[in-house]
Parts: structure tokens; C-alpha cells; sequence
């Protein structure tokens, strides 16, 4: 049982060890015990061999109950059969004990002392209580031992499967928007256009940024907003003059970290919709600062004319899956608000770093 945290100091390893703890115990047991009946006649050293003559007794009886009856029975959820067999440990504790006071106790000790029936009900109970005093502390002690070990395995148990979830949603939205760029590439490379260099050049700095940067659960801010200018800059090359596209950065940006692939797919999700079916007047505003550890994100992007894609523009596998890590890994440290009209497509973000 770790009582003070381990420092590798001499001082810490002797504290913590278990033999020293258990040694300590039972020389605490014999020391108070043989001190509370001394007080009758003052004779300390008799009660002191008292108390160690009924001493292995008691040691079987705690090491029992606490390294066999509590693996086998109790923390396997048996508990019936735990106190089944705890009541037939103490029994016959009480019943070793009657033996050693009526064999040896009280005539080498107590010789003026009228004996009693080994077995008498009352004289029985008296033992199991005295027997009871030393198995309560043990027994608490091994009870919030095992609790605690319990909830530590619980938590543990809880951050894997959140790493696990979150590791499962990032590598969801890195096909998701790759998948989206190779599209674009290949449009430009039907047209035979010479920007597709341009876009093969911008793509493998993505892939890199991705490969080698957002397996970590946070990722400087400024590597995340090179990632974005580079998805800007393929779009670009991508619709040219087709898009009016805006993008303003305020505020502390350096010295901030967040999540990887967190931003990208709300802009992509602009992207995305504003495109879709468009006539040539196509517009998205980006806004993104920081300000007292707190990230501000606005985007707004022209809404299509076809009425009938106003279902899915909140949708996506890679949106919800950001909505989801959002919950994640910022549970109420974000507010997020997704707004759509006639006119317009809004996202707004707000992030505490």
C-alpha cells in the first residue's frame, strides 16, 4: 500500500513497504491491546504475552480472510459465500482462542481465575469480538485498496477507449478529405491543366503535415493554419476567379496548440456546398483569431440555388466527425453554432486552448 508518494527517497521505500507495513500493524495491535488490559493490575509484560500467545491465531485468521476469502469470493462478486465462510473462519478462531485460555492462558496467568466451558456461547462471542477489533482495520484497508485499483482500471479503461475513438475519428477525416483533393487533381488533370503540378506539390505538403504531424492529440496552432493555407491554396488553384474567397487571421496566434484536423473540415465543408451546383458567384468568408487563450472561428459561404441541397449541408461524415471529437476533447470548453438560410451557410466556433 503506497501511504506517501514515491520519491525513490529512503525514507518513501521504507514507509512503503508492505513487510514494514504489515510489521508495523501487528506490533501496533499487540502494543495497544496489551496496554488496555494492562491497566486492570499494571502488569504490562503479562498482558504483553498474552496478547502473543493468541497472536498466530489471529495472524492465520486476518492473512485468510483478506488473501483467500477476498480474491476468491468477494471480489468476485460471491458475496454470500464470502460472509458464509468469514463467519466459519471467525468461528473457529474463537474456538482456537477458548482452547489457548482455558490450556494455557489462565493457568500460567491467571491461576485464580474460575475456568469457563471452552465452548460456552457467551465466552465464544467474546472471542469473535475480540477477534473482530483485529480484522477490521486489515479488512478496510484491503476493501479501498481493491476499490481504488477498480476505479483506476475504470478510468484507464475510459481514456483507451476515448484514445481509441478519437484515434478512429481523425483517421476518418483524413481519407474523407483526401478523397476530396484527389477529386480536385483529377478534374484538373482531365482538363490538362499545368496547375495540376501546383496541386500535386500542395497535396504532398498536406500529406506530409498529416503523416507526420497530426498522430499527436495537440499540434501547434500555426502548423494547423499552414495546413489550411494549403487547402486554400489548392481550392484556389482548383476554382480560380469562380470563388471569392476571403480569409482573415487576428490576434496571438504563436505559442497556442489544438487538436489536429479540427478547423480543416469546417472549411472544407464551405467549400463543399458553396460549389455545389454554383452559377459562377460562389463566396466564402474565413475568420480565425485568438484572444485570452480562446479561439474565435467564423465561417460563412453563399448558399447554392438549389433549394434541395439544404439538407445535407450540415451534414458529412467528416463534419460530424469533428462535431464528435469537438465533444471529445473539448467537452464544455467549446460552443459551437451551425446556421443555415436562404442566403447563407454560417459556422461559429469558439474554443477554449
Amino acid at each position: 500500500m503506497q501511504i506517501i508518494a514515491s520519491d525513490n527517497s529512503w525514507i518513501s521505500k521504507i514507509v512503503n513497504n508492505r513487510w514494514v507495513q504489515h510489521l508495523t500493524y501487528w506490533i501496533a495491535f499487540v502494543s495497544f491491546f496489551a496496554y488496555a488490559w494492562g491497566t486492570y493490575d499494571a502488569k504490562y509484560l503479562k498482558t504483553i504475552s498474552v496478547e502473543l500467545i493468541n497472536l498466530p491465531s489471529k495472524i492465520v485468521l486476518v492473512y485468510a480472510v483478506i488473501y483467500i476469502l477476498y480474491p476468491r469470493f468477494l471480489f468476485k462478486g460471491k458475496v454470500w459465500k464470502f460472509l458464509f465462510w468469514l463467519f466459519v473462519m471467525v468461528l473457529l478462531g474463537a474456538i482456537a482462542q477458548r482452547i489457548t485460555d482455558n490450556l494455557i492462558i489462565v493457568d500460567y496467568f491467571f491461576p485464580y481465575w474460575e475456568k469457563v466451558n471452552t465452548f460456552e456461547f457467551s465466552q465464544l462471542v467474546r472471542s469473535a469480538v475480540n477477534l473482530g477489533a483485529v480484522l477490521a482495520l486489515p479488512m478496510t484497508i484491503k476493501s479501498m485498496e481493491y476499490i481504488a485499483k477498480v476505479q483506476q482500471n475504470e478510468q484507464m479503461l475510459a481514456k483507451e477507449k476515448l484514445e481509441a475513438e478519437l484515434a478512429f475519428l481523425r483517421n476518418q477525416v483524413q481519407p474523407h478529405f483526401l478523397f476530396n483533393t484527389l477529386n480536385s487533381l483529377y478534374s484538373l488533370i482531365l482538363k490538362k491543366s499545368d496547375q495540376s503540378l501546383d496541386v500535386v506539390l500542395k497535396l504532398s505538403e498536406l500529406l506530409r503535415y498529416m503523416l507526420y504531424e497530426t498522430n499527436a492529440t495537440k499540434v501547434d496552432l500555426q502548423k494547423e493554419l499552414g495546413s489550411i493555407r494549403s487547402y486554400l491554396d489548392l481550392e484556389k488553384i482548383r476554382y480560380g476567379n469562380r470563388i471569392d474567397l476571403s480569409l482573415n487571421i487576428w490576434g496571438d496566434i504563436g505559442g497556442h496548440v489544438i487538436a489536429p484536423m479540427l478547423i480543416l473540415p469546417f472549411i472544407e465543408n464551405s467549400f463543399k456546398h458553396s460549389t455545389k451546383g454554383f452559377d459562377g458567384m460562389a463566396w466564402i468568408t474565413i475568420e480565425l483569431g485568438v484572444k485570452e487563450n480562446r479561439l474565435t472561428l467564423k465561417i460563412e459561404n453563399s448558399v447554392p440555388n438549389n433549394s434541395a441541397n439544404m439538407d445535407s449541408m450540415v451534414g458529412g461524415i467528416g463534419l460530424q466527425n469533428v462535431q464528435r471529437r469537438l465533444s471529445l476533447i473539448y467537452p464544455e470548453r467549446h460552443v459551437l453554432k451551425i446556421e443555415s438560410n436562404d442566403e447563407c451557410h454560417s459556422v461559429h466556433l469558439n474554443v477554449e486552448l
